[in-house]
């Protein structure tokens, strides 16, 4: 586990139970080390914004398990004279829960992961001299 619930809590200040919190972090770590595996261990470096990451995926992956769980489903507005339910509807025509929820994902730990060069996905070859150049 590379984040800690302490960490969590503490200076993310995030509000998860320790148990969900768990579940969501592997899931997170998961999901960071899939978008950043071409640049090498991402869970080597002990960078508070890696953990901050770590955090916001894992938040976005507890909420994605909470509307699984009620079917997706979530009251926006309702009314008892006539009986009218609307409901919040984030996904767009024909795109899965599970899609929406690494949407939501991607731009939660990008703004963490973006500065610390950990999500470019340029490559970097050096020769003896430790002359080293950027290509694609």
């Amino acid at each position: 586990m590379y984040v800690t619930y302490q960490y969590y809590k503490e200076e993310y200040a995030g509000s998860l139970p320790e148990e969900e919190f768990i579940k969501a972090e592997r899931w997170s770590e998961a999901y960071i080390r899939n978008l950043t595996y071409i640049r090498g261990d991402i869970f080597a470096s002990d960078l508070d914004m890696i953990k901050d990451a770590v955090c916001a995926g894992a938040e976005v992956y507890a909420s994605y398990r909470k509307k699984q769980e009620s079917n997706g489903m979530q009251i926006k507005s309702e009314s008892t004279d006539g009986y009218s339910v609307t409901y919040v509807n984030e996904q767009t025509d024909g795109q899965t829960l599970e899609e929406l929820m690494q949407k939501k994902a991607y731009e939660a730990v990008k703004m963490y992961l973006l500065p610390t060069g950990w999500l470019s996905r340029e490559v970097r070859f050096c020769n003896g001299n430790k002359q080293c150049c950027n290509s694609l």
